[in-house]
């Protein structure tokens, strides 16, 4: 066996625990190849929501969430991930794996990825610990995102009045509501959202409204959220800073896990032009430029647990690296003995 290269059961269970990260409607727009010591991540422009996601923001944040998803639990495994982003056109990251020490950090992060649930419900109103606050910011701050913890009365107000707009112009718009009847409501799909684990909408509370998915099942309460909002931000918005903030959103919500908090990511805010500019203006001050809305906070005591969501089979996710042309192939008979 050789010691440098990981084996087809370790790859396999690293993609495995990556594709459990949260992506925009679990539609899971990834690709993996894996040869070697080498994986690499594509983008799976097919799973593209066209009317949801009209500049590619969320698939790239989604791949982002994925790949750091992955070298969680390539570490926890023995594997440090050594990634190049976007080292050629259509390639999002390629991937070498190398021997590493497993700490007990490691282990830790990664066994949070499979307890991780996107958790719509409101939360207790229980205010965080401070040093939990820096926590979840060093986490960000160290995959290059800021996550910036949503406090004062008319920073609120600017974010909630961005996702109630934004709402209201995807509701008023009959190609992104047959797009989201698409990718909800059915519970034994190996993709999208299922009923089970969408809320029921009641009458408007104060506070944010996260976005309403279509046959919701699971019952909402009345009471008031008491989540903590938070936004995380990128300084650009390049391709690259878009798959830093998926990054960056993975990390946060693996160490909220961790610290035995509920999260939820929510990115209806930023997927019109016109609510994106009112928060990174009125929010942000016009210094960063807002990727995700992250809601943490403390599950009711009394709440049952949410069931993990489905995914697509491992078979239809990872694949072998193509060949490069010529490796491999017979020699032909007249030029054998040349």
């Amino acid at each position: 066996m050789d010691s440098t290269t990981p084996d087809t059961h370790t790859v396999r269970a690293a993609v495995a625990l990556a594709v459990r990260a949260p992506s925009v409607h679990n539609s899971q727009p990834w690709q993996w190849h894996w040869g070697g010591r080498t994986v690499e991540l594509r983008a799976d422009a097919c799973r593209r929501l066209r009317h949801t996601d009209p500049d590619g923001r969320d698939l790239l944040v989604s791949c982002g969430c994925a790949l750091h998803h992955f070298t969680v639990a390539a570490a926890a495994m023995g594997w440090a991930a050594r990634i190049s982003r976007f080292p050629e056109p259509g390639l999002l990251a390629r991937i070498d794996l190398v021997p590493h020490d497993t700490r007990d950090a490691d282990i830790a992060l990664a066994a949070a990825i499979p307890r991780r649930r996107s958790d719509r419900r409101p939360f207790d109103d229980r205010p965080l610990p401070a040093r939990d606050e820096v926590v979840l910011r060093k986490s960000a701050s160290d995959q290059g995102a800021e996550l910036r913890v949503v406090t004062e009365a008319p920073h609120r107000s600017a974010l909630t009045s961005a996702a109630a707009e934004a709402a209201g112009l995807h509701r008023a718009d009959p190609d992104y509501e047959i797009e989201l009847a698409a990718w909800s409501g059915r519970d034994h799909a190996p993709d999208g959202v299922p009923a089970r684990n969408a809320v029921v909408a009641l009458a408007p509370r104060p506070g944010l409204r996260i976005r309403e998915f279509a046959g919701a099942r699971l019952p909402d309460t009345a009471g008031p959220d008491g989540a903590v909002l938070t936004i995380l931000a990128a300084r650009g918005d390049t391709p690259l800073d878009r798959l830093r903030a998926g990054e960056a959103a993975s990390a946060v919500l693996l160490t909220a896990t961790r610290l035995n908090l509920a999260s939820c990511v929510y990115s209806e805010p930023f997927e019109l032009t016109s609510t994106r500019n009112l928060v990174r203006d009125c929010v942000l001050g016009g210094r960063l430029e807002p990727q995700l809305v992250v809601r943490v906070g403390y599950p009711p005591k009394d709440r049952p647990p949410l069931p993990a969501t489905s995914r697509r089979p491992i078979g239809e996710v990872l694949r072998p690296l193509p060949r490069p042309r010529g490796v491999g192939l017979p020699i032909p008979e007249r030029l054998r003995g040349r």
